[in-house]
């Protein structure tokens, strides 16, 4: 990763990991062992993910689900909160 770029990853229940970094620009980035269903969905909710401020845990994790929902994303490995702790975290 280029400097500038910020970085975080965890194990999340089950043991999966999911790394999400996130550079100067805002563009968020995922990576790690989950699914999305369909396999197209990653690059709209990364883009999702940049448009968030990610300050508010419950409020961010909501907003994801809700995302889910609407575009009819299955996230299998990976929960809303998982995806709302780490972008708190790469967003400090």
């Amino acid at each position: 990763m280029g400097p500038g770029v910020r970085e975080a990853e965890r194990k999340v229940p089950g043991g999966k990991l999911v790394q999400m970094s996130i550079g100067d620009d805002g563009a968020v980035r995922l990576t790690g062992d989950f699914f999305l269903h369909p396999e197209e969905a990653l690059a709209g909710l990364e883009s999702f993910l940049s448009s968030l401020n990610g300050k508010d845990h419950a409020a961010t994790a909501a907003a994801i689900e809700t995302y889910a929902e609407r575009s009819g994303m299955m996230m299998i490995g990976v929960r809303p909160v998982d995806l709302a702790e780490l972008l708190a975290e790469v967003r400090k």
